[in-house]
């Protein structure tokens, strides 16, 4: 595949940590335009800074643009803002376990996100003035995107492609129908669903994230290199494989999905998906589905499709390419 432009919209955490890593490693397949944070994993101050740390890390340059702090309307529902907090009370309550530490263990930044930047108009701005299509990366909630479309849906001209990581399709995390992704922003989410009518939309839910798998072998690897690189990827792993042992036991123990990073692998390998489909692709906003995203598999749909949903993935490819990329900072 031909080398792209890409915008990265993390909510930095872990494995978007890994998944900014993997994008600026991999410089013959990406030109990161720019990197904006979004509220989700933790609030926005932490994925700001966070995303800083991992940036000077790695010696880029890359912008990164702050973005919105809060849903477009999540917390206006008094019901949804309370199983919202239920949610990150669950995470405050494990601490000691956790999926997402509010800093990652990194020098803090020298550096500031761009001065007078605010993501929603520095999509627009970004996008209009554009030569050249870009391709979005959305690791986190859509909100940054979703705000820049509804104020210039013009800026979707010069969008080659939109790559999300969120939902489910049999699988689910942060309620019986959610992803945390989705379940965050729902309504943002069902406006990014929108634009999979104009441009090519390709979901990677659960269904495939969930192989996309590190384990205590790998983590062992990386702390080998006795590195400063080597030891955060390595603790991240760590982190990640206690996590999902105690919090969300997955098909096999010592495990530890790196969902993220999985859309870049993606990008660079379309064979690392070893099951896709086109589909007709909605977001459930409300009730008890709150923040579902439904996947119509039929052939016959009752709206147009416009989804590429990845369901299952090459677990042994992805780790390959997944250190292979990351071993360039060794």
């Amino acid at each position: 595949m031909s080398k792209r432009k890409i915008i990265l919209d993390v909510d930095t955490g872990s494995d978007d940590a890994l998944a900014i890593m993997t994008a600026l490693l991999a410089p013959e397949h990406f030109e990161v335009v720019g990197i904006c944070s979004v509220h989700g994993n933790r609030p926005i101050e932490n994925t700001t800074e966070n995303t800083l740390r991992v940036v000077e890390l790695l010696g880029s340059e890359v912008p990164v643009i702050r973005g919105c702090a809060a849903p477009l309307t999540a917390q206006i529902d008094p019901l949804r803002a309370l199983r919202i907090r239920a949610n990150q009370k669950e995470l405050e309550d494990g601490e000691q376990v956790q999926y997402h530490a509010e800093q990652l263990p990194l020098p803090p930044a020298t550096r500031t996100p761009l001065p007078g930047a605010y993501a929603s108009i520095w999509y627009i701005e970004t996008l209009m003035a554009a030569k050249e299509k870009i391709t979005l990366v959305m690791v986190g909630p859509q909100t940054n995107f979703a705000l820049a479309y509804r104020i210039e849906p013009r800026i979707l001209e010069q969008v080659e492609e939109i790559v999300i990581m969120g939902g489910g399709h049999d699988q689910h995390n942060s309620t019986g129908a959610a992803e945390f992704n989705i379940f965050a922003d729902p309504e943002a989410a069902a406006i990014v669903f929108e634009c999979g009518e104009k441009v090519p939309l390709t979901v990677l839910p659960l269904d495939a994230t969930h192989l996309a798998n590190m384990r205590p072998h790998h983590e062992a690897l990386f702390r080998s290199w006795g590195t400063a690189v080597g030891d955060f990827v390595a603790d991240q792993i760590r982190e990640r494989l206690d996590a999902y042992n105690v919090m969300q036991p997955l098909h096999e123990p010592d495990i530890a999905p790196i969902h993220d990073a999985l859309c870049l692998i993606y990008l660079m390998d379309e064979s690392v998906i070893t099951k896709k489909k086109f589909v007709r692709a909605d977001v459930v906003c409300g009730g008890m589905a709150d923040g579902d995203t439904l996947f119509d598999t039929r052939y016959y749909t009752d709206r147009p499709k416009n989804c590429t949903v990845c369901l299952s993935t090459d677990e042994e490819k992805f780790a390959a390419l997944f250190v292979e990329v990351l071993s360039r900072a060794r």
